[in-house]
């Protein structure tokens, strides 16, 4: 019985993981679309007002690579959670 509840016990600690990085990650896709609309609306200042030129282009730089940072940071954890689980990729 004390095999099965270990087995057990690792299986709740493997699932309660993997919940937590899927909520990790769904937040961090919520910031990106968050930061895609920024991106866009600034893109669209530019594209109909050019006059804006000079102040919305530092701002979509300023998104796009903090989004950058963070999609990178979610791959990252991503490839953990396989190395961790799957192994090494064969190439």
């Amino acid at each position: 019985m004390s095999v099965r509840s270990s087995q057990e016990d690792a299986c709740e600690e493997v699932k309660n993981e993997f919940l937590g990085e899927l909520q990790r990650m769904q937040i961090c896709v919520h910031g990106l679309i968050n930061d895609l609309t920024a991106i866009s609306g600034y893109a669209q200042l530019v594209q109909f007002r050019p006059e804006y030129r000079a102040i919305e282009l530092p701002k979509i730089i300023h998104t796009v690579e903090k989004s950058m940072l963070m999609l990178r940071e979610c791959i990252a954890r991503l490839q953990e959670l396989e190395r961790k689980y799957v192994g090494p990729r064969q190439r």
